[in-house]
């Protein structure tokens, strides 16, 4: 039988399970489109690959800061969790 405490982790650790799955799943989409941009030869006129990229290496970056920030949360909400084991 499992106690509110060890239930309690259980639910942490599948929440940062959860968003460090998001995490990777964006990062990698972010990715594939900045390699896609760096091999495409066939832009539309007016788009410039430099500015696409620096989008994309930018929102790569926020969205690792943003999720770094959440899991940090969770990893601390995790410490404070006191299990039996």
């Amino acid at each position: 039988m499992l106690t509110k405490e060890e239930k309690e982790k259980n639910i942490k650790d599948l929440e940062y399970n959860h968003l460090l799955n998001k995490q990777n799943v964006f990062l990698g989409l972010i990715g594939a489109f900045i390699i896609s941009v760096l091999f495409s030869n066939n832009l539309p006129e007016g788009l410039d690959k430099k500015e696409i990229l620096l989008f994309l290496i930018l929102t790569g970056i926020l969205a690792y800061t943003h999720f770094n920030q959440e899991l940090n949360k969770i990893i601390d909400s995790i410490k404070k969790i006191k299990t039996k084991l």
